[in-house]
């Protein structure tokens, strides 16, 4: 599914979201459509200081919510590191140590690492 496709998704719950009580909003909300809209607004903002925020989203109970995070992240970095929103729990863990690994190993002054010996993941 590509990011538009997500978008349209996300959209498609706001809307249906909003026939009921307001959501509260954010990263940390306990509500998956409030999660996935301040994914959006990360994602219009390239907000790079929301990457951890994301990354721990992979790990979410909700496949909406892990696929909205991971093509915030694609959008962001260009790269999947192999994670697939869809995939056993198992292969999902293994992924976003993936994320963490690549996130931890951001150079000195802040940049994000290259795709360069990525490939394949």
């Amino acid at each position: 599914m590509d990011i538009t496709t997500a978008l349209g998704l996300s959209l498609l719950l706001t809307a249906l979201g909003a026939c009921t009580k307001p959501v509260p909003k954010g990263l940390d909300s306990y509500d998956p459509t409030g999660r996935i809209e301040a994914m959006l607004e990360v994602a219009a903002k390239n907000d790079t200081t929301k990457i951890p925020q994301l990354i721990s989203a992979l790990d979410s109970d909700d496949s909406a919510v892990r696929l909205t995070a991971i093509r915030t992240l694609e959008r962001m970095t260009g790269q999947t590191l192999g994670y697939d929103h869809a995939a056993p729990e198992r292969e999902r863990r293994v992924a976003t140590d993936r994320w963490v690994e690549w996130y931890q190993g951001r150079t000195a002054d802040g940049s994000m690492p290259s795709e360069a010996g990525r490939q394949g993941l």
